[in-house]
């Protein structure tokens, strides 16, 4: 008794899965959710009477009720066959809770499935079995990468019109591969999922026509999902309203991200005066503390000036200032957006007017690369810097989906014409150097050494981590301070923003590059192991230092010894088609013209590698 008592209390504790239904128009994605709430047991028998007559009125021609009349709630929905706007629903299994948003595939309501994405963690992506990935799918793949959905089930529906052909699916999932590969990079899990929504294979239970998948159905994988572990959020509370009891005041609003404490200091933006949290209460009942969500009425310590519109925030993590921002557009106007256009964004409960600056460039749904840009139009996704009539405090999405996100709204017309996220924030103009009491020079000879950047160079598998490791090793028993910069190391943090198109690329190697600098000017000898495939990167690296302060080391390998190799097993995936644009076969490995050291790692050992680099060094 006391266990399920228990398992009740930790059932009810679950946090609800808020899952989105997206993809191309008629590729399922009603159907599939009527499928979904029908073979779970979430459909109640006044609903299937009310579909009935639903299905007799519009449908009679089909014997069976239309299960996207189960989502699908507008009269003009149901006339047309469409979904227009978001449906969402509550459904709940035995292993967890769910709210389902079925958003619409058609592409004049792109912006109702933006919306809907920017509040989801998971998303069932249905492509047709038949017709393959559409432009629009690419378009929703894009929208959830721009808003951090990165759990994803790719569906291939309408298995059933292509006799669940095996080797349909595995054009399909190798397509799939590419693409997904090409919008998030590395920053995305997913699964591919064959299904039949009008038949019921493998939305709710595992499919007797398709004996060849092995995996599990839909919904044993949203059942089974696990989240990122997100770190804390930083604490906001926009304000709503002001109001007075006696000779007190009170501030009230939603929480919109992290949580508070009574006693905790908070900031108020934009004034950034800083008070403590007196009193709070949640609900209208007291409280000692409040979360993301909460409807909370607090009062503070201070009687300070505070309007509706400010926000209340904590000072454990510094927010970045500027009047300049960086960020990605998803436009949906009518009216191409320009450079000099002035709109107002909207962050949270604040407007603040701004000037497009530049748009610098567009994604291309089609080959899925990022070209030079003067003008984003309806339904396109880019990159454009705005300025700000005021300083604005916010943090970049990556870091906070709320600080770092905004509507774009038409100041004649108040009509929502675009989403954007924060890339980054500064101030206008270059800031002044800066120039310490502590220089380069100083800091070398309080560690006996001469700090310089050796970077490795090479194909993957080619050597280059090996070597750079236990070169690390000798230096350190030579008492040398050392840091060993690997590509893997920033991936997994400073650019884990960052895919594996061309321009990403380039972006990787020059964060290498500025963080290589600032080490080397600390004292340090780093040694960065990087595939850094293109000269024109490799030239940008070396001139950020100094004459004899950069070693470029070429391991040689050839690409047969590579592929032999494949320590990672990316040449097989690479080959196969499973992913898009890999140094030395889908993409060019250009040699340096200028390396200090070349090394053929297949036809030295690695400590001979390791013993010619420290011979060079000695000479230098």
């Amino acid at each position: 008794m006391n266990d399920t008592i228990e398992n009740i209390s930790n059932y009810l504790r679950t946090p609800i899965l808020r899952l989105l239904a997206c993809g191309s128009v008629d590729d399922g994605k009603s159907t599939f959710l009527g499928r979904l709430l029908l073979d779970s047991g979430n459909v109640y028998q006044d609903h299937l009477d009310a579909l009935q007559k639903i299905n007799r009125k519009y449908s009679p021609a089909i014997g069976e009720p239309e299960l996207a009349y189960l989502i699908d709630g507008l009269k003009a929905e149901i006339e047309q066959g469409i979904t227009i706007d978001v449906s969402y629903r509550y459904f709940f299994t035995r292993n967890r809770k769910f709210i389902i948003a079925d958003a619409p595939g058609h592409a004049q309501f792109t912006r109702n499935m933006a919306v809907a994405a920017s509040k989801s963690d998971v998303a069932v992506l249905l492509v047709d079995a038949a017709s393959g990935i559409k432009s629009q799918t690419k378009r929703h793949l894009s929208i959830l990468s721009m808003m951090g959905v990165n759990r994803l089930v790719i569906a291939v529906n309408k298995m059933d019109l292509v006799d669940y052909s095996e080797l349909r699916f595995e054009e399909m999932k190798r397509e799939i591969v590419g693409v997904v590969g090409t919008i998030y990079g590395s920053q995305c899990t997913f699964w591919i999922v064959p299904i039949s929504s009008k038949v019921g294979d493998n939305v709710v239970r595992k499919s007797e026509n398709m004996t060849w998948y092995d995996g599990g159905s839909v919904l044993e994988l949203l059942e089974t999902i696990e989240l990122d572990k997100a770190q804390p959020s930083q604490f906001c509370l926009p304000v709503q309203y002001v109001t007075r009891d006696a000779d007190k005041r009170y501030y009230a609003g939603t929480i919109v991200s992290g949580s508070v404490s009574v006693d905790d200091e908070v900031i108020v933006l934009p004034s950034l005066m800083k008070t403590c949290l007196r009193d709070l209460a949640v609900a209208g009942k007291p409280s000692g503390s409040a979360n993301q969500g909460d409807s909370v009425m607090i009062e503070l310590t201070d009687d300070i000036d505070i309007s509706r519109g400010d926000k209340l925030v904590k000072s454990e993590r510094r927010l970045m200032q500027g009047d300049t921002l960086s960020c990605q557009f998803f436009w949906f106007g009518e009216k191409d957006v320009i450079a000099k256009d002035v709109y107002e964004l909207k962050f949270l409960s604040r407007k603040t007017r701004a000037t497009v600056k530049q748009i610098k460039e567009r994604l291309d749904l089609d080959s899925l690369q990022k070209t030079p840009a003067t003008r984003l139009a309806q339904n396109e996704i880019g990159i454009a810097s705005v300025s700000l009539s005021t300083t604005h405090y916010c943090l970049p999405f990556q870091e906070s989906k709320e600080l770092g996100s905004f509507l774009v709204v038409d100041i004649g017309t108040g009509e929502t014409v675009g989403l954007g996220t924060v890339v980054s924030v500064e101030k206008a103009g270059r800031p002044y150097p800066y120039t310490t009491m502590i220089d380069k020079s100083m800091r070398a000879s309080l560690k006996n050494q001469h700090p310089m950047l050796i970077w490795f160079t090479g194909l993957s598998g080619a050597g280059k981590s090996t070597i750079a490791n236990l070169l690390e090793q000798r230096l350190y028993d030579q008492g040398y301070h050392t840091y060993l910069l690997d590509g893997d190391i920033l991936r997994n943090g400073l650019n884990n923003d960052l895919g594996f198109d061309p321009d990403s690329r380039k972006e990787n190697i020059r964060r290498a590059g500025e963080v290589a600098r600032l080490m080397v000017d600390a004292g340090i000898i780093v040694i960065a192991s990087f595939i850094s495939p293109f000269v024109k990167d490799r030239k940008l690296v070396r001139s950020l230092f100094k004459e004899g302060e950069f070693c470029e080391i070429y391991v040689s390998t050839p690409l047969e010894e590579c592929i032999r190799r494949d320590p990672k097993g990316l040449y097989a995936m690479a080959l196969r088609g499973e992913i898009s644009d890999f140094t030395g076969v889908s993409s060019p490995y250009e040699p340096p013209l200028e390396a200090e050291i070349t090394i053929d790692a297949s036809r030295c050992s690695v400590h001979e590698a390791v013993r010619n680099i420290l011979n060079h060094l000695a000479e230098d």
